[in-house]
């Protein structure tokens, strides 16, 4: 959902990525910088000091927000950069959402989160085994920018003393099954239409002329 104005903010991924640019600093490693960040921000949260894990958790998304416009204006544009982000966006994902394991009080919460976000995550790259398919965007909710937002959020109010981090999670725990529930559907629906129009995969066409 939020994910959607990605596209309306050129003008602060150009501000950000300049310095990158300008010093040739390859797409990877800066995907590679933001999982560091997100890694410091979850010895922050373990450490229950909000504020700082809130400004790492910041920067870590905003490593990913730029990574793209750097490997698209030093040429550097390729399928495993691309398979790469994705992989390190990935592990992000569970620094952010599964540092709070570590915090007295939170470790269900983390868990119901961190389970059901990567159940979410799962049902979109899944039906690429079946179908031939695109990066389309997907009819759901819990996207990546979703769920991180919420977990910005709580670490805000817990900054001014209003610790409801264990409420958010639970939040990003429901929006993440329910968003699993709706990919489970629109992925039947590409795998009927798929079937009509043959364009499974090949190894699955065999299997079925057998």
């Amino acid at each position: 959902m939020i994910s959607k104005i990605r596209g309306k903010i050129s003008p602060l991924q150009n501000f950000l990525a300049w310095p990158f640019i300008k010093l040739k600093i390859s797409p990877n490693s800066i995907s590679i910088i933001g999982l560091f960040f997100a890694l410091i921000g979850a010895y922050f949260v373990f450490q229950q000091e909000w504020l700082i894990a809130l400004i790492f958790f910041v920067l870590a998304p905003t490593m990913d927000l730029i990574d793209g416009k750097v490997a698209r204006e030093l040429k550097k544009v390729s399928n495993w950069g691309n398979y790469f982000e994705t992989m390190i966006d990935k592990m992000v994902d569970f620094a952010i959402i599964g540092s709070f394991v570590f915090v007295p009080g939170l470790q269900i919460a983390s868990v119901l989160a961190l389970g059901s976000s990567m159940l979410s995550s799962y049902a979109k790259p899944r039906v690429a085994l079946i179908i031939i398919t695109d990066n389309r965007d997907w009819p759901a909710i819990g996207e990546h920018a979703d769920k991180l937002l919420l977990i910005l959020i709580s670490l805000l109010l817990a900054v001014f003393n209003l610790n409801l981090i264990e409420y958010f999670l639970y939040l990003v725990a429901i929006i993440s099954i329910i968003g699993t529930i709706q990919r489970i559907f629109y992925a039947k629906k590409l795998i009927k239409e798929a079937e009509k129009k043959g364009s499974l995969l090949p190894y699955i066409k065999k299997r079925k002329e057998r």
